[in-house]
């Protein structure tokens, strides 16, 4: 149920209470899933919109077939309104944001016909239009800074990625020569790693640099969660053996078509960032589940570290989000977003001051025609 009844919302207080409940009884309530689009971009200005919960983002299509968040609406705001007074067509898509949202849908002509009888909202509605325009220029200067920092990125990387050719050459040349000359197994494996983290620093860094310019690139084939959790664990033996944190996991026997690599670095990130919030605990636990789910299977990262600040809980996804974390570039979990939605998942997290993180990924096991 949402947090505020429609009679409760900020757009009724202190006017007359008849015609508030003429107007409710004309409103439709409904639950909208996070990204359930709730009005397309060029559609009809047919209603003004209350949310009771939730947040709604306000998208821009761009070229590529892609969409650009303009500015977002929290629980007690409104919107909708400039079509509605103007009849000009919707200029911008409205969908749920950050888990799912309650939204009251007041149709054009009883609202109309409510503003006629009451004189008090349309007091409302204009410091709501100056509101809006003063949120949507400060959110596209932010949106042109974000750009700069990310072709700034862009081209830092692809400079790295030039620079470290030669030594990563010469280094897996130099593992190849050790692996050839002793067989034992502890150097075979040594070996092998070595090689293995080469090869994930360059697609690391090779992921940065299309994130930066906008492109996902997916290269499915069959991936086995098992073994890939297996592989995060031997490529990551130092988070396994860590004193104050343990790490559990829970993986069903689930085939899904992925990219293993993006899929290993969901991982790294995530845990990584898992075992970080568990630095104070005096016994953290960071677990990793897979669930088989039919068609999809949901994969769960789990601690009881200090929680998300609040201060990001609103735009973790977003890029260069970051808090008090001194080595952190903010990237992390936009590019983990990314990997997902490429995947045709979804990803979403529950967080608790001093509780913890639950992070849920939910990504199909078949990838079928893609667009």
């Amino acid at each position: 149920m949402p947090t505020l009844g429609l009679d409760d919302h900020p757009f009724f207080q202190g006017l007359e209470r008849t015609n508030v409940q003429a107007l409710a009884a004309a409103a439709t309530i409904r639950r909208y899933e996070d990204g359930q689009v709730i009005f397309e971009e060029g559609g009809e200005s047919d209603a003004l919109f209350l949310v009771l919960d939730g947040r709604v983002a306000f998208e821009k299509s761009v070229p590529g077939n892609k969409w650009r968040v303009i500015s977002y609406a929290e629980s007690g705001d409104f919107f909708g309104e400039i079509g509605v007074l103007t009849g000009a067509p919707r200029a911008l898509r409205a969908c749920a944001a950050s888990g799912s949202a309650f939204i009251a849908r007041l149709p054009r002509e009883e609202l109309r016909e409510f503003i006629r009888r009451t004189p008090g909202p349309i007091d409302q509605i204009l410091q709501s239009i100056v509101s809006h325009l003063h949120h949507t220029t400060r959110h596209y200067v932010d949106e042109m800074l974000r750009q700069e920092k990310m072709s700034l990125v862009g081209n830092m990387v692809s400079s790295i990625i030039h620079d470290f050719k030669n030594p990563f050459t010469l280094i897996s040349l130099g593992a190849q020569m050790i692996a050839s000359q002793h067989k034992d197994p502890r150097t075979q494996k040594l070996c092998d790693n070595m090689n293995r983290h080469i090869q994930r620093m360059v697609d690391m860094a090779n992921e940065v640099s299309e994130f930066a310019r906008g492109i996902q690139s997916f290269r499915p084939t069959r991936v086995d969660l098992r073994t890939l959790v297996q592989k995060f664990h031997e490529l990551n033996e130092p988070y396994f053996q860590k004193e104050h944190v343990s790490i559990e996991t829970d993986i069903d026997a689930v085939i899904l078509e992925g990219e293993e690599g993006k899929l290993l670095r969901v991982l790294q990130n995530l845990v990584g960032n898992a075992i970080d919030a568990c630095d104070e605990c005096k016994e953290g636990r960071v677990r990793i589940e897979a669930r088989d789910r039919g068609e999809n299977c949901e994969i769960t990262i789990s601690d009881n570290g200090k929680g998300i600040p609040e201060q990001i809980r609103n735009n973790l996804f977003d890029p260069f989000v970051t808090f008090g974390k001194t080595g952190g570039t903010g990237l992390g979990t936009a590019i983990v977003k990314s990997v997902i939605e490429a995947h045709k998942g979804r990803i979403r997290f529950e967080t608790a001051t001093d509780k913890g993180t639950t992070f849920f990924i939910q990504l199909p096991k078949a990838q079928g025609p893609r667009a």
